[in-house]
């Protein structure tokens, strides 16, 4: 009969330091989770931070995983932009270099916080021969969509995250 209570006594204890254990795991993802909430929030009120695409959505609805280093840079007023680039071209150009190519000022920069949802943020570049108008959804925690609207070519839109720049 001791064994008996002296085995359930063991099992209670190894039970509650498991849900101890289950505990602290749920208090350390809750710490991270707004560790990276204060670093996406940082980067966005320096204006300094690269969009890493990981895939994309052409107009017609075509969706490709992105395995290549394709970025967007937004560094306060200035923008840098290498993209990939599916869907039509209304104006095709002879020696066009393809995808979304410019280093430029950042037109029109727009930064809205959305409370609980993110950011937004809105700019206009002009590449070699286009216009673009960009949007930029940031969630608390990184993760972004980013929507391309073109004066020569079909809208585009990509899905990724944010992270510093790399200062190479």
């Amino acid at each position: 009969m001791k064994n008996i209570k002296l085995i359930v006594v063991i099992i209670f204890l190894l039970g509650s330091a498991n849900s101890f254990a289950q505990l602290s795991g749920k208090a350390k993802r809750q710490q991270k989770k707004e560790f990276k909430k204060q670093e996406i929030e940082q980067l966005i009120s320096n204006q300094k931070f690269t969009f890493i695409p990981r895939s994309l959505t052409t107009s017609s609805g075509y969706t490709k995983d992105l395995n290549f280093s394709y970025e967007l840079k937004l560094n306060q007023d200035s923008s840098e932009a290498y993209l990939p680039f599916w869907g039509k071209a209304h104006l095709a150009k002879i020696n066009d270099e393809g995808g979304i190519l410019f280093e430029t000022t950042a037109d029109d920069l727009e930064i809205k916080n959305l409370n609980k949802k993110g950011y937004e943020i809105r700019f206009k570049a002009k590449g070699k021969e286009d216009t673009y108008q960009i949007k930029l959804e940031v969630s608390k925690q990184g993760y972004s969509s980013l929507f391309i609207t073109s004066n020569n070519k079909s809208h585009i839109s990509y899905y990724g995250h944010i992270e510093a720049i790399d200062e190479k």
